[in-house]
């Protein structure tokens, strides 16, 4: 499903008594990797529902919105396919200190509004690469939260169905907040209308 800007999304649905509940991105990637897909899984926090405007858990009991997502397929080194709900960040220590990667399926990254673009539905990842030097790093600590770090000569960005990378050093990699290993070569594959969410 592809959407546009400013085009309506999410149905009116409620919770099902069975359906199984999420309080974070790690466990919506899981929850999918289990099979758990028949129902849609109850969102109650991480950076998914936070790109989703954070609803209250209220709303959840009360009736909310059911959302299709896309979900990330993730190759570490040809190592077997993980998946990600939220995003995929590959860096060593400083945010763009040494060479960077985030694939962005949500918004955000914690406070940082790393993919101010991202959709969760929208078939593509958002991706940002590079490294800065310390004076462009401090600028851009600054505007992370905003999202305003973008656009930035030294930071190169796509949006795409599938992204290969090989890192210059192996780099340590985490999925959805979760550190899963270090590798030098990335391979990120959207997969549309992977799960639903409700929130």
């Amino acid at each position: 499903m592809t959407i546009s800007k400013g085009e309506t999304w999410g149905d009116p649905g409620e919770l099902d008594p069975g359906a199984p509940m999420a309080r974070d991105d790690a466990e919506v990637a899981r929850l999918v990797e289990e099979g758990r897909t028949d129902l849609p899984i109850g969102l109650l926090g991480g950076d998914l529902h936070r790109t989703l405007g954070s609803p209250p858990e209220e709303r959840l009991h009360a009736g909310g919105l059911v959302y299709p997502i896309d979900l990330l397929e993730v190759r570490l080194d040809g190592a077997p396919a993980r998946l990600a709900a939220a995003h995929v960040v590959a860096r060593r220590g400083a945010w763009w200190r040494h060479e960077t990667a985030v694939a962005m399926n949500a918004s955000f990254v914690g406070l940082l509004d790393l993919g101010p673009r991202a959709h969760p539905n929208d078939g593509l990842v958002d991706v940002t690469v590079g490294r800065l030097p310390w004076r462009d790093r401090r600028l851009a600590r600054s505007r992370m939260r905003s999202g305003s770090h973008l656009p930035h000569p030294g930071l190169r960005t796509s949006r795409v169905r599938r992204w290969e990378l090989e890192l210059d050093h192996p780099t340590p990699v985490a999925l959805d907040g979760v550190e899963v290993g270090v590798a030098r070569h990335l391979v990120v594959e959207v997969l549309p209308d992977r799960a639903r969410v409700i929130c």
